[in-house]
């Protein structure tokens, strides 16, 4: 679990972050809706991304909130590159595309929804900076693999 001591200028710093399994996460039924601020351009056209600022907007992630359009995502920055742990609790299907120093490194594709704890871990295969979540099915739709570029730019 991540203690909010662990977060500076809204990039988490643990080692190991979970996404969705605080007490307070596990008792919100509410979506979270964030604005867009920032944008991941690809060949196909532009992902506007939601960014997690708080600790409690980084558990909320996108739980609770019904599938994601196909041009919207949400992006975790963190301040430097770590083992990160993020789970599928009351989510819909998602791609996680994993990031380190703007190159993917693990795409983790199609990933069902966890409707009753405890919920498998999803872990990349090294550490990362930045992890994206798309919809399910998008990271293939628009041929992102480990070692393509990822540069999402703030608006």
């Amino acid at each position: 679990m991540i203690k909010p001591a662990l977060i500076k200028g809204g990039l988490i710093t643990t080692a190991l972050l979970s996404i969705s399994l605080s007490p307070a996460a596990l008792n919100a039924n509410k979506a979270q809706y964030l604005p867009t601020e920032a944008q991941w351009c690809l060949a196909k056209g532009c992902i506007d991304l939601e960014i997690p600022k708080t600790y409690d907007q980084y558990i909320q992630g996108l739980r609770n909130r019904p599938a994601l359009g196909p041009w919207r995502g949400m992006w975790f920055r963190f301040a430097s590159a770590k083992l990160v742990a993020f789970n599928m609790y009351e989510c819909s299907s998602l791609d996680l595309i994993f990031i380190r120093d703007g190159k993917v490194v693990d795409v983790k594709a199609n990933l069902p929804p966890c409707l009753k704890l405890p919920c498998a871990q999803i872990i990349p295969i090294e550490p990362v900076d930045e992890v994206i979540e798309l919809q399910a099915g998008r990271a293939a739709a628009l041929g992102i693999k480990a070692g393509s570029p990822a540069i999402p730019k703030l608006d």
